[in-house]
């Protein structure tokens, strides 16, 4: 009983973890039921079909990057919700019209997108892509209000709704023999049903100060208050994930759909436990930091702690996939994947920093260092790039990835110490005004 009011009162007294534990609730569900599904995936659809699909996300991924041009994470700076609202809509602007481009350019370029990206099973189902990209945007921007708004519960349940549609629909087109646009169409299915969870939600508690904030010139002026968002978050975001997803279109231009499958796989795999926890502490995270930069608060410790706890969590799993990958990959995924575990010990190099380093990028851009970030990026595209096309052209499938990794690795070390130093030094010129 003593130990149950002392857990309660220690939660209490720590809002920041309790809104991490209370998202990280919704989370542990969504990512359980993915874990669960994964191997009965792996059973029902082929590397090939793992590989287009993965092609696809990776477009998706990149167009969503700037489909919000940032004012996603822009709303969450303001000191009034009324402004919050002006950059809200903002958003949401930016993802109508981009969506509307991307559907532009897939009419224009039907052909000529499915013969580059050499995914030719799924056809006309390539008009999904602005689908995807719109509401990829949509849920990223009611996602990054509910944050603002501290409503972490209804986010969580939004995840748990995006995570059971997807996968129940994707089991059920594999067992029908669906093929990628069994994938394909079940992600969709679980944007769509989340974001609509979320847009109900926000009907009943928000609809009166986002009405109000539906105001052109009031939006236009918060657009340009914040236009370091758009042009240097925003293009550091799209060169980020060009970064990221870079290797699925080089590597299936070089070894073809199934070395793709491989790699998506082992990707999916080692960022289902990173996001079970990065999902939810990037918007509580962002949210809290963001509050106590605003009141001129401790925010080094706050990152301190933040980046060790995250090196503290994923030292041990990394070493273990370092040494067992390719054989738990074939015992629990089917013996047909142990190549994306040999991939995956040498990915975990890269993603085990990238795991690290949310922290750093979250407070980069509270402290407005998105002009750091977007040339930091720049290198590290011109880099990866540069890896995966030598890689392609000298070296095998596994020696390219390797090479990627290493790189991402250590731009990844460098962006954490860089912040570090930087907080470290703001923090103590402020304590000595």
């Amino acid at each position: 009983m003593r130990l149950t009011l002392l857990f309660k009162k220690f939660f209490a007294n720590n809002p920041f973890l309790r809104n991490i534990l209370v998202l990280m609730s919704g989370t542990v569900i969504a990512q359980v039921i993915t874990v669960i599904v994964s191997p009965i995936l792996t059973r029902l659809f082929n590397p090939a079909a793992f590989g287009v699909f993965g092609i696809y996300m990776s477009i998706v991924s990149i167009v969503t990057a700037i489909v919000t041009m940032r004012y996603d994470q822009a709303l969450m700076l303001p000191n009034n919700n009324k402004n919050a609202a002006h950059l809200f809509w903002a958003a949401i602007f930016s993802v109508i019209a981009v969506s509307a481009i991307s559907l532009i350019l897939c009419l224009a370029f039907f052909k000529q997108i499915i013969l580059l990206l050499k995914i030719e099973e799924i056809g006309m189902w390539i008009l999904l892509f602005p689908f995807s990209i719109f509401l990829s945007g949509l849920y990223l921007t009611l996602t990054s209000w509910f944050a603002r708004q501290k409503k972490f519960k209804k986010d969580s349940i939004s995840q748990m709704v995006r995570s059971t549609a997807a996968n129940s629909a994707q089991v059920s087109s594999g067992v029908f023999n669906a093929g990628p646009v069994g994938l394909i169409a079940g992600n969709i299915l679980g944007d769509l049903l989340s974001s609509f969870t979320l847009i109900f939600q926000m009907r009943h508690d928000d609809k009166q100060i986002l009405k109000e904030g539906l105001h052109y010139h009031s939006i236009k002026q918060l657009g340009k208050q914040y236009s370091d968002f758009p042009i240097y978050s925003s293009t550091q975001n799209f060169l980020n994930a060009i970064s990221q997803n870079i290797p699925v279109l080089l590597l299936a231009k070089f070894f073809g759909p199934v070395i793709v499958g491989y790699y998506a796989l082992g990707v999916r795999v080692l960022q289902l436990p990173m996001n079970f926890i990065l999902t939810s502490l990037r918007q509580v995270l962002f949210q809290r930091a963001s509050e106590i930069h605003n009141a001129q608060g401790d925010t080094y410790n706050l990152f301190k702690k933040t980046t060790l706890g995250l090196f503290g969590i994923a030292v041990v799993p990394a070493l273990i996939i370092i040494a067992f990958g390719p054989f738990l990959f074939g015992l629990i995924l089917g013996k047909n994947w142990a190549t994306a575990g040999e991939y995956a010990r040498w990915l975990i190099i890269w993603l085990g920093v990238g795991f690290i380093n949310p922290p750093a990028i979250l407070f980069a851009q509270i402290y407005r260092k998105q002009k750091f970030l977007f040339f930091q990026d720049l290198a590290l595209l011109f880099s990866r790039v540069s890896t995966l096309i030598i890689g392609g052209l000298y070296f095998d499938a596994l020696g390219s990835i390797i090479m990627y990794s290493i790189i991402g690795f250590v731009f990844n070390s460098f962006i954490i110490l860089y912040m570090w130093s930087f907080i470290r030094t703001r923090q103590s010129e402020r304590q000595l005004k």
